[in-house]
């Protein structure tokens, strides 16, 4: 059984402390993995006593949880659905709305996932083996999907749940294709750009029927 995380701090030195370390501990399971970064680790990077690691976190676990707290929490702050329904590209493309909604996701995504290419690997790594982790990173995807499911539900009838899946899937191979496998032909603008028109295509389409 997993201990309660502790509390987080209220004075502002013991927050600065404590997001030093969260800091120092995304850049060291980034660089070295997750096996080889140590509490010592964590602690020398960011310049305080290892004793100071175990004042905020239990261990390493308790830490890359948190990260991974924060991470959904920012990714569910920049995705969200639009309050309205947007007027979709007509057939001289003056109306760019439903595409730039899909420019501004896909670059944020991509911007996202970019910084955090080091740390992807051990998530995908530790989510198989850490029931805690694979609950938070199963809840934080079902959240996203549960708003490109409304967001799909403004524009189409049928399959709703289908095209919302479609629609996530593609995302986020878009996205990871290119940040964590590379393509040097293309570049990353290419990349949100020709995704924004593919993936609005299929709604433009919708509108015509």
């Amino acid at each position: 059984m997993k201990a309660t995380p502790k509390a987080a701090p209220k004075q502002q030195r013991a927050i600065r402390k404590r997001k030093a370390l969260l800091a120092s501990a995304f850049a060291e399971f980034s660089a070295r993995g997750f096996e080889t970064t140590t509490a010592k680790s964590i602690a020398d990077r960011a310049g305080v006593a290892t004793g100071t690691f175990y004042q905020y976190f239990h261990n390493k676990d308790d830490v890359l949880l948190e990260i991974t707290r924060q991470r959904f929490e920012e990714l569910q702050d920049h995705l969200q659905v639009p309050q309205t329904n947007l007027e979709v590209a007509g057939a001289d493309g003056d109306t760019d709305d439903l595409r730039q909604v899909f420019r501004q996701a896909l670059g944020f995504l991509y911007d996202f996932h970019q910084q955090e290419a080091g740390l992807h690997d051990v998530l995908e790594y530790r989510r198989r083996v850490d029931p805690a982790l694979a609950t938070l990173m199963d809840h934080g995807e079902a959240v996203l999907m549960e708003r490109v499911r409304a967001f799909v539900a403004r524009y189409v009838r049928d399959q709703v749940e289908t095209t919302a899946f479609c629609l996530f899937s593609m995302a986020e191979g878009i996205v990871h294709r290119h940040v964590f496998q590379g393509h040097r032909a293309v570049s990353r603008d290419e990349v949100i750009e020709t995704g924004s028109r593919l993936l609005s295509a299929y709604f433009e389409q919708q509108s015509k029927r």
